[in-house]
């Protein structure tokens, strides 16, 4: 009885330490003009002209909505 106890602490422990490998997020690359960041299609426009308009707020980052 006490193996079998033993045996599932260590059990235990083991899946406490156990790391999953995150899939990478996609990076994606933003143009810097300030009060707004709008996204940069290098494939296509290199940066796009100034946003018309922002969409955040003061915990989140302003980025250009359509």
């Amino acid at each position: 009885m006490r193996a079998l106890a033993i045996v599932l602490i260590y059990a235990l422990l083991l899946e406490c330490f156990y790391q999953v490998e995150c899939e990478g997020r996609p990076v994606r690359r933003y143009q810097s003009k300030p009060p707004c960041r709008q996204p940069c299609d290098y494939k296509n426009n290199p940066c796009r002209n100034p946003c018309p308009k922002c969409k955040g707020g003061p915990w989140t980052s302003y980025v250009c909505s359509r």
